[in-house]
Order: C-alpha cells, then structure tokens, then sequence
C-alpha cells in the first residue's frame, strides 16, 4: 500500500479538524473537564510546597475558584447552548487566560504551573482546526511573553526564559499537529483502499451471481421441459411411486428456478439495471389470478385464502413485477401460518395510492426479527419456521420492485399474532 506524499501531509496539516464531529467535541469536553480539574489539584499541591511559600496563595486559590465554578457552569449547564467548535475555541481562550493567571500569581515566569501551557498546546493543537489552532497558540505565547515583563527579578532573565518556552509551545504545536494530520491521512488513505477494495469484491460478486444464475437457467428450463414431456407422454405408464417422484422433481425444479430468477433480479437491482415498465393497471384482476396459482399451497394446510373488497382500484406499475411481489408476499403469508389458518389480501385507495394489504394470522415476527427482515439472504430463525424453505431473497427484491415503481412497502406484526404486509404504489385515476 503506498503512503500519501507530501503535498498530501501539508493538505491534511491545514485542513484536519476542519469537518464539525459532534461525537469528537463531546469527547473533548469529557478530556477537558477531566484536565482541568486535575490542573486545578496539582496547582494547589504546587502552592502547598516549600517551593511556594513565597507565592500569593490567596489570589491563587481565587483563580482556581474561578477555574472550578466556570467549569461546573460550562460542562454541566451549557452543554447544548453552544455549537462545539465555536464553545472548543472560546472555552481554549478563558482557560489559557485563567491560567495565565495563575502562573502570574505562582512566580510568574519562573512558576512551575506554566508546564500547564504545555499540555494546553497539545490539546489544541491535536483537536482543533488549523485557524484555531493559531488562536490558541497566538494567546498561549502572548501570555507567556507577558510573564517575561511582568514577573519579578532580573527582565533580561526573565524574557530569556519566556523565548526558551516560546519555542518549546512552537514545537509542541507543530508536533501534535504532524501527528494528528498523518494518524487522519494514513486513516483517510486505509479507508479509501478498503472501500476500494469492498467495491472490486463487491462487483466480482454481482458477476458472479449473474454468470451462475444466467448459465444454470438453461438446464433448470430444459429439466422442467422434461418434467411437461414426461407427464403428458408417458402419465398412463408410471407407477404411484414414479409419478410421486416426477412431482417431487417437479416441485424442487420449480424452487431452484425461483431462486435462479431471485439471483438475477439481485444482481440487476445491485446494478441498477432492473427492468420495469409500467402500465396502468386494474388490481383486482391481477391478485385473483396469483391467489389462483396459490391456492393449492394454501388447500396444503388448510389455509383460507380470500380476497376482500369489491372496489376497483387501478395503479401504475409493471404487470409480471406486480405479479412477483403479490406471490412473496401471499407466499410467505401461507408459508408462515400454521394449518387452519387464514390469510387475506385486498386492494383499495388511499389518497394518491393504491394500497394492497396482504395479513395472515400467523407466527409473526420478533422485534429483534423485524429490524433486519428486508437486509438481503436474512431468515427469520425459530422452531416454528426452521422447515420453511427460502433463500431469504423474497422481501429485499419485493421492497426493491415496489420503490422501483414509485412505492413503499412496509409492514406491522406481533409475534404469535400474525403479520400485515401493506404497499403502495402510484394511483391510475380513471
């Protein structure tokens, strides 16, 4: 994997932490708050040492009151009040002034709590955008160069000192900020190989499943033609058994060119090339038909299949498309109700949509089912449904056909209750 070059390093210095994170600015408030409060500590213990016997500790425990009570107000009352950067940047500003107050009253210059600074550039420098950024460093620097001239003693010394921390915040500043932009650029340069990577798997997997499903139709077609040829020619001469046999085949041939044909529409959907064309269409006409290529399924475990309401409703949308979603859904409505029971489908107008409803008084399906049941290959899993066969294609290429043709598909279902499947599709006014 080659690595990003140069101009790609100084693009990433200048420009990380220029996109709004809302995730990133309430992390950094938790780091803050946490930082501070632990400056807040050390700065006292500092004052506590013989060291600081000569310091004003009076004024210094009011600067550090100040700290404490601002904090409490900015982390805990004003947590929403402010977008993050622009609450980042002034929060950078009050803190550093503070601080730089406390310094001055611990010996200024030569105070111990000006390491503090240090930790404030790294934080600044690894989180903020690059203008900030130079806010940030621009007062720290300006504060310390305040603490040459205002700070007890010798002001050659004094100032000396200050350049000699000026440079180590310069450095600190430019070091974070190398390395916050490098961790992003290497980051940003893995993700883009990744997806890249994803895409080119992702397209020989498309494919792949076309070339198979395309290339084993020929055979599951030429099966099925000698299924027809057999039962018509030869039905008189077969034993109970062998016809039990041909309808057995007949029956798996059947579910293998189903799956064949779910495969294709899959690869044309994630192709973008799947095929409809709409027509206006009367949609009583085309659920009786499907109810008719269902009911013997249905007669299987006695199942009442009924179509309901006597209103013509017409919608655009392709016929055979039509056809295959009205066959998922009233199938898997059988599929997934136990003998005896009842499965309803009807069509009727809701505004500017048709709007077919296909209910059962089925097993129904679990909250944690529901979440993923239109996600491609997805099976609803239990002891009632472990022999119903699928490819767990059905429901992502129905919801796929249905938005194809203008509509939405959607659903509602309490486990041990049944499910209702509903959807739309564009209204045809006659």
């Amino acid at each position: 994997m080659s690595m990003p070059n140069n101009k790609s390093l100084l693009r990433s210095f200048l420009l990380t932490n220029e996109v709004e994170n809302p995730d990133k600015y309430k992390h950094f408030d938790r780091v803050a708050e946490i930082t501070v409060w632990v400056a807040v500590l050390l700065t006292v213990l500092n004052t506590l040492t013989p060291f600081g016997e000569a310091l004003r500790n009076t004024t210094s425990y009011l600067a550090l009151a100040s700290v404490g009570v601002f904090s409490l107000i900015w982390f805990r009352l004003l947590v929403r009040k402010i977008p993050g950067r622009t609450k980042n940047l002034l929060y950078t500003i009050f803190v550093n002034i503070i601080l730089g107050l406390v310094v001055f009253f611990t010996n200024g210059i030569q105070s111990y709590a000006i390491f503090f600074f240090y930790i404030s550039t790294v934080i600044i420098s690894m989180s903020m955008p690059f203008k900030h950024t130079l806010i940030g460093v621009s007062l720290i620097i300006a504060i310390i160069i305040a603490q040459g001239f205002f700070t007890d003693g010798v002001l050659t010394t004094n100032l000396s000192l200050a350049t000699l921390h000026v440079w180590g915040i310069l450095l600190t500043a430019l070091y974070g900020r190398l390395n916050t932009s490098q961790a992003v650029m290497v980051r940003t340069h893995h993700n883009e190989v990744t997806l890249e990577k994803e895409k080119s798997l992702s397209r020989l997997k498309d494919e792949f499943v076309y070339i198979i499903s395309h290339e084993l139709k020929k055979p599951a077609q030429s099966i099925e033609e000698t299924i027809k040829k057999i039962t018509s020619e030869y039905s008189t001469s077969l034993s109970t058994d062998g016809k039990d046999l041909l309808r057995l085949t007949g029956v798996n041939n059947s579910r293998l060119n189903k799956l064949l044909n779910d495969l294709q529409d899959l690869s044309r959907i994630e192709k973008g090339s799947l095929p409809v064309q709409l027509d206006d269409v009367s949609l009583r006409p085309i659920i009786g038909e499907v109810i008719s290529t269902l009911v013997l399924d249905a007669k299987e475990k006695r199942i009442a299949l009924i179509q309901r309401g006597v209103e013509e409703v017409a919608a655009t949308a392709d016929v055979d498309r039509l056809k295959e979603i009205l066959t998922n859904l009233i199938g898997n409505a059988i599929k997934y109700t136990s003998e005896g029971g009842k499965v309803m489908v009807e069509a009727s107008k809701e505004g500017k949509f048709a709007k077919v409803t296909v209910s059962d008084n089925g097993f129904g399906i679990s909250e944690e089912d529901q979440k993923h049941l239109f996600e491609k290959f997805y099976r609803v899993e239990s002891e009632k449904t472990k022999t119903v066969k699928g490819s767990g294609l059905g429901l992502f290429i129905t919801k796929q056909l249905v938005e194809k043709m203008g509509g939405q598909l959607s659903f509602k279902s309490k486990l041990g209750q049944g499910t209702t499947f509903y959807f739309t599709l564009p209204r045809y006014r006659w």
